[in-house]
Order: C-alpha cells, then structure tokens, then sequence
C-alpha cells in the first residue's frame, strides 16, 4: 500500500519524479510512493481515484518545477478549476495530511496571492528544496522528515516483542530459551548480491526536436576518472563541458551551461542545461530542463543511444 502521494506536472518535473520515486522506495519499500502516471487505472474516475489514495497515505509531496505555476504561454494554470494539480492539493489540504513542498530544477516558492484561494494554505507550508547539486544530501533530509510524519508500520511488531518480553518476566523462560536454540541453529540470512554498477562511459547519440522545430544529433560523451564522471555533451550541436555529474544507481544527472544574447544592446545571459536520464545498458531516457536567459521553453524528453565501436 502506496505511504507517500507525490503530486507532480508531467511537463514541469517528470524526470524529478521519476528519480525522487525511486528513491523513495528504496528507503520505505516498493509501491510506498502514488503517482498518478502509474498507480490510476485507465477509464477510472480521477478524482475519486485521488481521493481513495489520500485516505491511505501518511504525507503528501508536492513537486514544484519551473513551470508548475505558469505555463510556456505565461498563464496561470492553477486558475484553472478542473487543473489536475490544482484538485490534488485541494484534496490533500482538505484531508489534513501531512504536506509538503519541494522545490526542484531551480523553483521557488510561490507566494500566497500567485494561488487559489482553495490552496492558498501551500504558501504557508515549508519547503524542501532538492538540488542537482546536493541530490543525496538533500534526499537524506527529507527521508528524515518523512519518517518523523509516516505512521510506524512496525508497531504491530513492536507489539509482539513487548508481550514475549511480559511473559519472560513471569515465567516463561522456557519458551524463549527455545527460541534461542532455534534462532541459533537457524543459519543467517543471505546479504542481497549488490546491484551491477552500471557502464556508461563511450559515446552516446540523440536525435532531439526542440520545441521550436529545430533538430539535431546530439553527442554525449562520459568518461570515469578517479572515481569521477567527467564528459562533455552538445547542445544545438555546441560542444558543452558536463558539471556535477552523478551516478545514482540507474539514474544519471548533470548540468551544462551556455549563454543566450537577446540583440546587441542586452548583455548575455547563462543559461543552465539540467538533464535527469534514466540509464539502461544501450539507452538513456533523458529529461532537459533549462533556467534562466531570456527565454521560456517546456522540459524535453528524449532518448540517447550507446554508439558500439
């Protein structure tokens, strides 16, 4: 049974989601986390389907990206009543768990007159913030605050071991000397094989559409040195130095930076290229995000293939 709901827009943090789901379940089990691009059934009701899971779980997680509050266009789109964000926080707010934010790919928190009147209550949460820079560090924390807010799932257990421990003091003795030879002749645990460390190092190519229409092969290319992931990746077929890079299990992040001129009169401005990719062994599922320059532009999805020599 799902613990955790992480609220989220597709087109603002999917890859965030993604990786922070994951995670998760690493720390409190598989399926611990309810995201609705998984767990809602085609043809059920969404609203219903929302409302069910929030009875069951402990806490709410409340993604917020670049483009959670305003779209490409510049709308707001949690003015929008039937927002599908929008009903989650109301449903979440409504029924008294736990909330949280968090901040993500460079977002700030929105302030109390940027929200609905129905979920204006988010402003005065506080927010966690999940850094590319500090991804474990800042994971840490929050499965700290998670397991200060999720019910104890091992009271029952709990339970059980302070009765044995009763009976002992009066008297029963026995029956856990008997238990102890059992647990003494029963042979320990096998410790789980350690997951294969995944390979990227080489050359890797996308074809990727930008959202203005222009295509090109992108190159990615990583190298391990020292224990480090160093490499380089283009962008617009402009050869980038990766920072930060960090390989997670099967989850790659890193970021680039490029600078966008706006005319001859306006200075430069950097922008900052953050790619999320979910690693396979001849594919990566990767995410873009781009902050700042002068321009807006929706997370891109594409896909990266291994180049075999």
């Amino acid at each position: 049974m799902s613990r955790i709901f992480l609220s989220y827009r597709r087109d603002d943090s999917a890859g965030f989601a993604g990786r922070l789901s994951d995670a998760l379940e690493v720390h409190f089990g598989a399926g611990a986390v309810f995201r609705d691009v998984d767990d809602i059934k085609p043809g059920e009701d969404f609203v219903k389907a929302i409302q069910a899971h929030l009875r069951n779980v402990g806490v709410v997680l409340v993604m917020i990206g670049p483009y959670w509050l305003a779209n490409v266009g510049g709308q707001n789109r949690l003015d929008d009543p039937d927002d599908f964000v929008r009903q989650e926080i109301e449903a979440a707010l409504a029924s008294d768990k736990p909330v949280i934010p968090l901040l993500v790919g460079g977002a700030v928190m929105p302030g109390e007159a940027s929200l609905p009147e129905s979920i204006s209550g988010l402003a005065r949460k506080q927010a966690v913030m999940l850094s590319d820079g500090n991804w474990r560090g800042d994971l840490d924390k929050l499965v700290v605050s998670l397991r200060a807010v999720l019910p104890d799932t091992n009271s029952f257990k709990s339970g059980r071991r302070k009765l044995i421990l009763g009976l002992a003091g009066s008297g029963a003795g026995l029956i856990l000397l008997a238990l102890g030879i059992l647990n003494w002749r029963r042979p320990a645990p096998l410790e789980p094989a350690p997951k294969p460390v995944i390979d990227i190092n080489g050359r890797w190519v996308a074809h990727v559409k930008y959202d203005w229409g222009d295509e090109y092969d992108e190159v990615f290319e990583f190298k391990t040195l020292a224990g480090r992931l160093h490499g380089s990746a283009t962008y617009l077929k402009g050869r980038l130095i990766i920072e930060q890079a960090k390989l997670e299990g099967e989850w790659l992040s890193f970021i680039t930076r490029s600078e966008e001129m706006l005319g001859s009169d306006n200075p430069n401005k950097v922008v900052t290229h953050r790619y999320t990719g979910h690693v396979q062994e001849d594919e990566i599922q990767f995410t873009l995000e781009n902050t700042g320059g002068y321009s807006i532009h929706p997370p891109l999805e594409f896909n990266a293939r291994r180049v075999r020599q």
